[in-house]
């Protein structure tokens, strides 16, 4: 019996970031990156040099890849485009200046909520595969920082941040810690990967960021996690075919997190509201933040809507101490300078005393001798704690921050707390 060759095609739906010099791919679990041993053997690379090839008539392409993804994981992979990229991009991965963000599901949980993981690794061979050892000493550091994000039964899902980039660095890290990766026919529990009857780890490059130095701009880019992951979280032997997208717009109180779980029970999550588990928030809200929050299980529309690179509106309704003059307004609008990097021009004004926007549970605590004012502000980025610290740099610190819409999608008339499924976006 001759073994079925794979094949890679990709289409515009696989690319989920591109500009003049940089284009990012979803890759799905079983692809290799780069060309291997067998030359018959599909690969990334050569699949989106064809589709790019096709896409400009038959016009030979430039194409680089500065990185790698191992055959099972899947999610973001990046390539330059351009000659100038090319540098960038080999400098940007060897300074570890672009931020490379996973999630996985885990056999077991981390006995923390988030923690930084810190070891010794070393380079090995065994029964010729090379596999990472943890060592005391002769190998390589290797830090890791991870956050629980959702626990099922015996299983959880797990967020992580390389700060160093060893090889395997989270497949060893999360099995040298008590909880191996789903899946991990390396480091994983043989045991329940095969009843499981699973074949590779359930490991996903969900989110790349890193600032373009040709655009200016900072650019994140997000990949939806597979639908196998939910499935296995929750226990479903039978893969789940999605017969529509679901898009749920919610009302986020103050003091929810944005994710379903937390191991604190005090906590309220979007759990406490009974909101569909397989849908993912297409830009977070902070914790002390309230408002709109949109998930979905549609990979075009999180991109089109939370990717940089499409400049999609987002209002924020704002409550200050004191009253800016006309000339800070100006100075917001224009951009202020966070952490080193000025702002994107942005829309900023101030709101009429007439506005009915619903009291927040528990009140803001007001100083007496201190007016306050709301403002209504439209950004185009999404800098962490933005809003907050754009309106600490003209002086008026933020007492309550309310996202109103992300583009098109507004809130409406919908109250602190409840949520409704939209049929399209």
């Amino acid at each position: 019996m001759h073994k079925k060759e794979q094949t890679i095609r990709l289409s515009h739906k696989d690319i989920i970031f591109e500009d003049d010099d940089f284009i990012a791919v979803n890759k799905k679990r079983g692809w290799p990156v780069h060309k291997t041993l067998d030359p018959k053997r599909a690969n990334l690379f050569d699949a989106l040099t064809a589709f790019l090839k096709n896409r400009e008539n038959g016009r030979e392409v430039y194409l680089v890849l500065p990185h790698r993804l191992d055959v099972f994981t899947s999610g973001v992979v990046i390539f330059g485009k351009s000659e100038r990229a090319n540098p960038v991009l080999a400098k940007m991965f060897k300074d570890r200046t672009a931020k490379k963000e996973y999630c996985a599901v885990c056999l077991g949980a981390p006995k923390e909520e988030s923690a930084r993981l810190e070891s010794f690794l070393k380079k090995e061979r065994v029964k010729r595969i090379e596999k990472m050892i943890p060592v005391s000493k002769g190998g390589q550091k290797a830090i890791t920082e991870y956050r629980l994000v959702d626990r099922q039964s015996e299983l959880s899902l797990v967020e992580f941040n390389l700060i160093t980039g060893r090889m395997h660095q989270i497949r060893a890290h999360a099995a040298e810690y008590g909880f191996p990766i789903v899946g991990d026919d390396l480091y994983g529990n043989a045991a329940d990967n095969e009843k499981r009857d699973l074949k590779g780890q359930l490991l996903h490059a969900f989110r790349l960021s890193f600032h373009n130095p040709f655009s200016k701009k900072d650019v994140v880019i997000e990949a939806l996690r597979p639908a196998l992951f939910g499935e296995i979280l929750e226990g479903k032997t039978e893969h789940r075919v999605t017969s529509k997208y679901q898009y749920v717009i919610f009302n986020k109180p103050f003091d929810v997190l944005c994710q379903f779980t937390s191991p604190n029970p005090k906590e309220k999550t979007l759990s406490d509201y009974n909101i569909p588990k397989d849908l993912y928030p297409v830009g977070r809200l902070d914790k002390d933040s309230e408002g709109l929050l949109l998930l979905t299980n549609d990979g075009n529309i999180q991109n089109r809507l939370a990717n940089p690179k499409h400049e999609k509106e987002k209002t924020y309704l704002v409550q200050v101490e004191n009253i800016p003059t006309k000339e800070s307004l100006k100075k917001l609008e224009y951009g202020v300078s966070i952490q080193g990097k000025r702002t994107l021009p942005c829309k900023a004004k101030l709101m009429g005393k007439d506005n009915k926007i619903e009291e927040r549970n528990p009140p803001v605590r007001f100083r007496k001798s201190i007016p306050t004012c709301w403002l209504e502000i439209k950004i185009k980025e999404g800098r962490n704690r933005q809003v907050r610290r754009m309106t600490a740099a003209i002086g008026h610190p933020t007492l309550r921050l309310i996202r109103f819409s992300i583009d098109k999608v507004t809130l409406g008339k919908l109250a602190i707390g409840e949520w409704k499924e939209l049929s399209k976006i």
